[in-house]
């Protein structure tokens, strides 16, 4: 009699092809603030940042977080908070005067062009420069092989890990023969899926980022 998939290895099975294998990060740029026309300095109360993208121009975005009121029943309000970016630059390198204090940017992932990365930045009085190599999301397809293997190594898995002990319990030669080729064959199926799965993952290499004042620039 065929038994359901225990819900552990369903899960296995559904979530593997899901892996994404992060790399290490990008290196530090290096502190080397981007030609800019000059420009008087700023207002009382604001500082100047420049942002600067190695990996060539892009859209940076200032993210800013609302709030919005949600009746909790019960006499109770919570708050949920949402990001909604706005254009900070245009197109990268750039200069902008912004209020001195904490600042969101949000920058995009290469590989995934729906996808924005916030980083907080403080900003001070004096003027600054913050550096930044964009992340990197690399889709390897669909691993169909992998998918396979991993279900079926699951299914004769569970099959067997049925099926052996009736059979030791019942003594029942055939049935206990079944469940032992079921188990290993299961087992081996199994391993194999999650190597190819693993090794043909999608990957992430995380960007990085070096923050630093103007005047400690060449």
């Amino acid at each position: 009699m065929f038994r359901r998939l225990p819900h552990h290895l369903l899960a296995l099975v559904v979530v593997l092809p899901a892996c994404v294998n992060h790399l290490p990060p990008a290196p530090t740029p290096a502190a080397v603030a981007p030609p800019m026309q000059p420009a008087p300095p700023s207002a009382p109360g604001m500082g100047r940042l420049l942002v600067d993208v190695t990996d060539g121009p892009v859209r940076v975005q200032r993210v800013n977080m609302t709030s919005r009121p949600i009746d909790a029943g019960q006499g109770r309000t919570v708050y949920r908070f949402t990001e909604e970016p706005v254009t900070l630059c245009a197109v990268s390198p750039c200069a902008t005067d912004v209020s001195t204090g904490n600042l969101l940017l949000g920058f995009p992932v290469i590989g995934k062009p729906n996808s924005l990365e916030v980083e907080l930045v403080h900003v001070g009085p004096e003027p600054s420069v913050y550096r930044r190599t964009l992340s990197v999301y690399t889709d390897h397809g669909s691993n169909v092989f992998g998918v396979l293997m991993t279900t079926f190594g699951g299914v004769g898995l569970a099959t067997g890990a049925s099926l052996l002990p009736i059979g030791l319990a019942t003594e029942t030669g055939g049935m206990t023969f079944a469940g032992g080729i079921s188990l290993g064959v299961g087992t081996a199926l199994l391993v194999i899926g999650i190597v190819s799965l693993r090794n043909h993952a999608d990957t992430f290499r995380p960007g990085s980022s070096n923050h630093f004042p103007l005047a400690a620039t060449p």
